[in-house]
């Protein structure tokens, strides 16, 4: 009996040994294992394939969003108010995200982009280390200024139809912004006759990314 017990005591030690292995091996394999953003196709479907719009449930609207197996996935988010980015991602074929990246007047990439290859390795780029002392939050203190639009509630940034209603760009070379107000100025060039004038035109500014200093281009 007491050869018994002593036989059951060892068989209990090996097994929780065993379970304690079985454990760590688990453990490590979740921690190997990348957690990679996949193409979303039940928004895909709540937009309609593509062919509309569709806010999220966090006010994040779907503005474009398409999907091809041989070619992979686009998507782009605009944030819900106030405020005043553009998220961008693509997706490889098998569904994985292949780049992510933050825009503020749809041409400045800025905060932090990420390039993933296809086993789910990232490679990051801090975006705002190029900028100056002028910063893109300084750029849109100046669109309010010219009460394009309002930073604390988020208005302004389109208009009646859905369009932006200003650009930004930033040379980096340069160390300058060019933002674009899209309908700056009424339109009153001569009319040549030949189809509907527009009404507005566009209001170009230079803004020294060092200095503050702003310049309207003629």
């Amino acid at each position: 009996m007491k050869l018994i017990k002593i036989v059951f005591f060892c068989f209990l030690i090996l097994l929780n040994s065993c379970n304690g292995q079985n454990k760590e091996n688990s453990d490590e394999k979740i921690d190997n294992k990348k957690m990679v953003e996949k193409f979303d196709i039940e928004i895909y479907k709540k937009t309609n394939y593509g062919f509309d719009n569709y806010t999220k449930e966090d006010g994040t609207l779907i503005s474009m969003i398409d999907f091809d197996s041989l070619k992979g996935g686009v998507l782009k988010e605009v944030p819900p108010k106030p405020s005043f980015k553009t998220i961008y991602k693509e997706f490889y074929p098998n569904g994985n995200i292949k780049k992510k990246e933050i825009f503020i007047g749809e041409r400045t990439k800025i905060d932090t982009s990420e390039y993933y290859d296809q086993d789910g390795n990232v490679e990051k780029v801090e975006e705002n280390k190029k900028f100056g002392k002028v910063k893109p939050e300084d750029v849109l203190k100046f669109l309010e200024s010219k009460k394009i639009i309002n930073i604390s509630n988020g208005s302004g940034r389109y208009d009646k139809d859905g369009r932006p209603t200003f650009e930004i760009q930033f040379d980096e070379n340069k160390q300058e912004y060019i933002v674009t107000i899209i309908e700056g100025k009424a339109n009153t060039e001569p009319w040549d006759d030949i189809g509907e004038p527009v009404a507005f035109l566009p209001l170009i500014y230079k803004m020294d990314g060092k200095t503050g200093k702003i310049e309207e281009l003629k």
